[in-house]
């Protein structure tokens, strides 16, 4: 047995030559240290573990597994969409909220009466600190609410416009009204990047929202019964189900025009951008005739491009240099 020990300086591998020779060189590190020559980590720390060649390989294995769950988790969102479902909230009063993975959008409808203001807040489930959405009938506000009082009997105080822009991040789709009900459709990105707004997560689970409504379409105190909190319950609404769109896109990386080579047979698609975030970007609409796509303007970085048609869908990446 002590022979192995003996021969084992002539059976030593030189570690910066292959992956399979440091496999060797542990192989035969055991064996050594079986044998009571050396202690085992000593070993290893010295010969193997403080050498720039493992220490290259463990920082390229690295990469390589953020690249594969950056890769997988940037095609799931592409994948999927989750919803609320509708809601009943308080009498007469109903929200759906509908989280797209493959957008990174989410949708707000909104049912109330049509004579009355009505308000929704996400991430909490009372006036603490809250992202709020709002509408008299007229105008949509995206505002956030200072903490609020210890009892629901006092008055808490009124929301804040958290931007400049009254609807915020906000858009507004749509503002029916029939038999005196009113319907609100209004979307915005899942992360709009600002510190007030509640980060919607395309995935599954619970929402904590708040809400309210007046007795009027004039912004007032709700009183004690208008108002609640609950959680609400998110499911997976469904896959995407569309075609691989097989697309070609050059120079990648790229400093200011990004070209976009649609297959044979496709006329016209809509490209998105979006940032490692989640966050849209830029949106274009291209066809076989104009796919050029102007990146000038935006910061360097690993960018996520997704190519749509009315039943494909293809997603690439890219950097901007």
């Amino acid at each position: 047995m002590k022979a192995i020990g003996f021969f084992y300086p002539f059976f030593k591998v030189k570690y910066h030559c292959s992956s399979l020779k440091i496999s060797v060189e542990i192989v035969l590190c055991v064996l050594h240290v079986v044998f009571g020559r050396k202690s085992y980590f000593q070993y290893l720390k010295k010969n193997i573990f403080n050498t720039k060649y493992f220490k290259f390989l463990m920082m390229a294995f690295t990469r390589k597994i953020v690249h594969i769950i950056f890769m997988t988790t940037s095609f799931s969102l592409f994948s999927q969409s989750f919803s609320t479902g509708t809601q009943t909230l308080l009498s007469g009063l109903t929200t759906n909220i509908s989280i797209d993975g493959d957008t990174f959008t989410t949708t707000l409808t909104l049912t109330g009466p049509s004579d009355v203001w009505l308000a929704i807040g996400f991430g909490n489930e009372e006036m603490n600190g809250t992202d709020i959405f709002m509408t008299d009938g007229n105008t949509i506000r995206d505002a956030f609410s200072e903490p609020g009082p210890s009892s629901s009997l006092e008055r808490p105080i009124p929301p804040a416009d958290d931007s400049s822009n009254e609807s915020g991040d906000w858009t507004l789709i749509s503002n029916t009204v029939s038999d005196n009900e009113r319907t609100i459709v209004a979307t915005r990105n899942n992360d709009t990047q600002d510190s007030l707004d509640y980060v919607f997560s395309a995935s599954a689970g619970s929402l904590s929202i708040i809400y309210a409504m007046g007795g009027t379409s004039t912004y007032a105190w709700h009183g004690p019964e208008n108002r609640g909190g609950t959680a609400l319950s998110v499911t997976t609404l469904g896959i995407n189900k569309k075609s691989l769109l097989n697309f070609e896109m050059y120079p990648n990386p790229v400093s200011d025009v990004l070209n976009i080579q649609l297959p044979t047979g496709t006329d016209k698609a809509e490209v998105g951008v979006y940032d490692y975030t989640g966050r849209l970007v830029s949106t274009k609409t291209i066809s076989s005739n104009n796919s050029t796509l102007d990146v000038q303007n935006i910061s360097k970085g690993i960018y996520i491009i997704r190519v749509t048609t009315n039943s494909k869908i293809g997603v690439q990446r890219f950097i901007k240099k």
